[in-house]
């Protein structure tokens, strides 16, 4: 059958997170075979690669996987591109390819209706479906973009303090019910699932090679928008998301992920806004972060954790942000 789907996922030391997510795949093929996986270690460093080489080959999974080892950890924008760059500059390329992380679970029957909604809605470029914990609860995969101003709302803590008031700056989209939802435009969606034409990803090119990790799902679905591509939701398909597996503490020191979490942040303001949206909204949490401080240490809680973190949150934000130094 001709290859329909690319999927791309990144394994960074979860070679049995991965294993179980490939399982779900395999149990996919009964009914929908149209798909090729493209296996991305991304320099772990551990035993995954001979791991997965080996599960790969004892379950005969050869025909479907295409595993890609790296000598170098790209990330996960540079570590997607790879793979999917393959794809593009193969004589056929797929009409459609997945991002898809090695900490998921795909439910039965979830490839085939995300690749019959996408062909029944020929204006969306990216799709995300219902993303589940590990419990069966729903877990948020659209947000809001991160304008100047919601992040100045969000600084100064005033979506928390005064929730009605400043509804309209909180990111994470909470505001409607996703298990009843129809589909649904919205601003982005997490990386986790993330479902492209690649029609769309040819126009707006690659993900932002700049953004190691975090933030680069977020300017790719601002970029795909502005070339006139819809980003949707549907609840119709789903799959579990044990979330955070490649940078839980065992993988990634939590300073490291600090780092890069802030460092993608203000990133993002430079891409979709401009530097003077990057610098504005360092500025704020730098000042939010400083004002804290000071009251903290004026109401006699020096010694409380909260003063400590929050004076190592202001540290990190006025220092170069830069991992390799943690």
């Amino acid at each position: 059958m001709t290859e329909e789907l690319s999927i791309h996922i990144i394994n960074f030391r979860t070679a049995g997170l991965t294993i179980d997510c490939l399982e779900t795949l395999a149990r996919e093929r009964t009914e929908y075979s149209a798909f090729k996986v493209y296996l991305v270690d991304n320099s772990s460093g551990d035993d995954s690669v001979a791991v997965l080489q080996a599960a790969i080959a004892e379950k005969k999974w050869e025909a479907w996987i295409e595993f890609l080892p790296l000598d170098k950890n790209l990330g996960f924008a540079g570590g997607n591109n790879y793979s999917i760059r393959r794809c593009l500059d193969a004589p056929e390329s797929a009409p459609f390819q997945l991002l898809l992380n090695s900490d998921t679970l795909v439910h039965p029957g979830c490839l085939k209706k995300c690749l019959d909604w996408m062909h029944a809605h020929a204006a969306t470029g990216a799709f995300s479906c219902m993303l589940r914990n590990q419990d069966g609860s729903v877990q948020n995969v659209c947000r809001k973009f991160p304008r100047p101003d919601r992040e100045t709302a969000r600084a100064l803590g005033l979506p928390y303090v005064l929730p009605r008031a400043f509804a309209w700056a909180d990111l994470e989209d909470m505001g409607w019910d996703r298990e009843r939802a129809d589909s649904r435009l919205v601003e982005w969606i997490g990386g986790a699932f993330m479902l492209l034409r690649t029609e769309a990803v040819r126009q707006a090119g690659l993900m932002d090679e700049s953004f190691f990790f975090y933030g680069e799902d977020c300017e790719w679905c601002f970029r795909l928008r502005k070339h006139g591509w819809e980003v949707r939701f549907d609840p119709s398909a789903s799959i579990t998301h044990l979330g955070g597996a490649s940078s839980d503490s065992t993988r990634m020191l939590d300073k490291r992920r600090e780092i890069l979490i802030w460092k993608a942040r203000f990133r993002v303001q430079r891409t979709c806004y401009g530097r003077l949206a990057e610098a504005w909204v360092r500025g704020v949490y730098i000042y939010a972060f400083a004002m804290r401080v000071v009251w903290l240490a004026l109401s006699g809680q020096r010694g409380s954790m909260k003063y400590r973190s929050i004076r190592s949150g202001l540290s990190t934000l006025t220092h170069p942000l830069d991992p390799d130094r943690v």
